[in-house]
C-alpha cells in the first residue's frame, strides 16, 4: 500500500494546503544554540491542530469522540535558531474509514527546515476503539488534499 508521499516534493511551499504559524521560543534551543528536535514534534502538533479546528476533527472528548496520533516521521533539514517564525504547511494524503494521513513542512522563509509524515486516527470515547470518521468531517479533509495525491481508503 502507498503512503501517500510519492511525487510529492515535502520541500516545497506549493505542496502544502493549510498553512499555521509558529514562533520558536528561547527554551525551543538546546546547548548547540539550535532548535532541540524534540520542539519540532511541537511544531507538527501545532500545525496538526490547525488542520483539525479547520476540518473538524475532535481535539477533545466533548463530542464523544477524540483524535489521537498514530504514527509520526520527522526529517530535519536544517538548523534553526532563536529567534524566528517558522511557516507550518500542512496537506492531507489520504482519508481512510477512521485514519487521515497528513504530510507537513517547516518553513523558515522559503527554506524547508523539516518536514513530517503523520497518521491520526478517530477514536470512540466510550469504547478507546477505532471510529469511522463522519462524512461532513471526510469531506473537508479531502477538500484540503494534496492535489497531486488525494485519494480515499477504505481502510
Amino acid at each position: 500500500m502507498s503512503d501517500g508521499k510519492e511525487g510529492l516534493d515535502l520541500t516545497r511551499r506549493e505542496t502544502y494546503r493549510v498553512w499555521g504559524q509558529e514562533r520558536v521560543r528561547y527554551s525551543d534551543t538546546d546547548a548547540q544554540g539550535h532548535v532541540n528536535n524534540v520542539s519540532y514534534a511541537a511544531y507538527l502538533e501545532t500545525g496538526r491542530t490547525t488542520l483539525a479546528q479547520a476540518c473538524g476533527l475532535p481535539l477533545g472528548t466533548e463530542e464523544g469522540t477524540h483524535t489521537v496520533l498514530a504514527r509520526v516521521e520527522i526529517d530535519y533539514l536544517a538548523e534553526v535558531h532563536w529567534p524566528a517564525t517558522l511557516d507550518l504547511g500542512l496537506a492531507v494524503v489520504r482519508v481512510g474509514r477512521s485514519s487521515v494521513t497528513v504530510i507537513q513542512g517547516i518553513f523558515q522563509g522559503e527554506r524547508c527546515v523539516a518536514k513530517g509524515y503523520e497518521v491520526m486516527v478517530m477514536v470512540d470515547n466510550a469504547t478507546g476503539r477505532a471510529t469511522p470518521i463522519p462524512d461532513d468531517v471526510r469531506a473537508r479533509l479531502l477538500a484540503e488534499a494534496a492535489v497531486v495525491a488525494s485519494s480515499t481508503d477504505p481502510h
